[in-house]
């Protein structure tokens, strides 16, 4: 009898064993998965935080351009290197149709005199 109880101890110790094992396999391959999953969305929030900067610092330079192209107290042709800069960055709408309807006025002012 005593010999059946040391080796269902045994066998049972082999189990438990066996089983503490599998399970740590299990938790050190989730807490891998987990931390590589941390990584990639770090790295796609830093690619994103990285794209609204930019696109923060594109939208500040053209609002920047915008108000020298609206400045009438710069003469128009120092103002040319702002309008160019603007249309390169791909700025349109009212500064640049302002900045046509300006050159249409200067010339009308300038054949009517």
């Amino acid at each position: 009898m005593e010999n059946t109880l040391i080796i269902v101890s045994i066998i049972g110790g082999i189990i438990g064993t066996i089983t503490g094992v599998i399970g740590l396999t299990f938790t050190v391959i989730s807490n891998k998965r987990n931390a590589q999953e941390k990584a990639e969305e770090r790295e796609r929030h830093a690619q994103e935080m990285e794209r609204q900067k930019k696109e923060t610092e594109r939208t500040n330079r053209l609002m920047f351009l915008a108000d020298r192209i609206f400045d009438p107290t710069i003469p128009r042709d120092l103002r040319l290197p702002f309008y160019e800069e603007y249309l390169s960055m791909g700025g349109n709408g009212t500064a640049v149709k302002f900045w046509l309807i300006e050159g249409e006025r200067e010339k009308k002012a300038a054949h009517g005199t």
